[in-house]
């Protein structure tokens, strides 16, 4: 792009993803969001940088800007649809500014500006949102929709934009099944791209969250069968992954014992007590209290399982 130019548009792109970075600790304390807002400032310079959205008739919505706007939502199958020449690139990088528009919001507590910058970057990729450049930002996007109407206890739609995430990751592997484009690599140079072992990490650990949030949300909805299932999906990927944090693993792993205990799966329970108890043990340095409290949770579970046994 000679004008504006694409190297001012990249290098203020990568600036707002640094400051997004910065931990709220470190923001004065008057001031937690500084960084954030920083960020922002930066995203909407690059969004007016870009231009505005194209005016393609199949990037508008079909309804009112709700769940039911078009079948983006619904994990009604897709058609690939490549993102070539520049007024589709031009369309997945808006997109993407819109999509780190929305988590900056929802960051800082901003719930309705935040659905209204993801509900953006959804309806710019709709048609593309099969294809390897846009699925995994797309499917980043319904998760956080995902996630903001679950904060909101609006459950049902929660549940609905992250199994429509779940369908389109299957679709895409079933049908394309090729690590897809990182979201940040749309403002990368071409000597900068990832490499598809990264790429496919970084897609793997998306549907992973996805998992982690259906699990959540069944739980919410007390489906527990299927919520236990999820639950189990997570731990394993995480697992084969090595994307975890030990002591959340540690407790989830040890939670889940529990619903295995209640069917009487006792094997089941035993397994996930066993590896809560190996993965506890890489959590290093953590308080006394904490440890004393996590360890008596894992006595008290173990102990269920011995005694149900007999």
């Amino acid at each position: 792009m000679a004008n504006p130019p694409w190297a001012e548009i990249r290098e203020k792109f990568q600036a707002a993803l640094a400051l997004s970075r910065v931990e709220l600790h470190k923001n004065p304390e008057k001031e937690p969001y500084k960084s954030k807002y920083g960020a922002r400032a930066l995203l909407e310079e690059v969004k007016a940088l870009l231009g505005p959205a194209p005016e393609d008739e199949d990037e508008r919505p079909q309804a009112e800007d709700g769940l039911g706007a078009g079948d983006h939502a619904l994990g009604l199958p897709a058609e690939v649809v490549e993102a070539e020449g520049p007024i589709a690139q031009g369309a997945v990088r808006l997109a993407v500014i819109e999509f780190h528009l929305g988590v900056n919001h929802i960051d800082t507590e901003e719930l309705s500006a935040g659905e209204e910058h993801l509900v953006k970057c959804l309806r710019l990729l709709r048609k593309y949102r099969l294809s390897q450049d846009c699925v995994s930002l797309y499917i980043q996007a319904q998760n956080n929709l995902g996630i903001l109407w679950s904060e909101r206890e609006e459950i049902e739609t929660a549940q609905a934009y992250l199994e429509s995430s779940e369908a389109l990751y299957n679709q895409y592997m079933k049908e394309i099944g090729s690590p897809p484009l990182d979201p940040t690599e749309h403002f990368l140079p071409e000597e900068e791209k990832l490499a598809e072992q990264e790429r496919s990490k970084r897609f793997e650990k998306v549907y992973t969250h996805n998992l982690y949030y259906l699990a959540q949300v069944y739980q919410h909805m007390e489906m527990f069968e299927k919520a236990a299932h999820y639950c189990h999906s997570t731990l394993k990927r995480q697992l084969e992954h090595s994307a975890y944090h030990p002591l959340e693993w540690a407790i989830n792993a040890a939670t889940l014992s529990q619903f295995y205990i209640n069917k009487l799966c006792f094997m089941e329970a035993r397994h996930c007590l066993s590896a809560a108890n190996v993965i506890f043990g890489q959590t290093g340095k953590i308080s006394t209290e904490d440890s004393k409290f996590i360890s008596a949770c894992f006595i008290t579970q173990l102990l269920k399982c011995i005694l149900k046994s007999f």
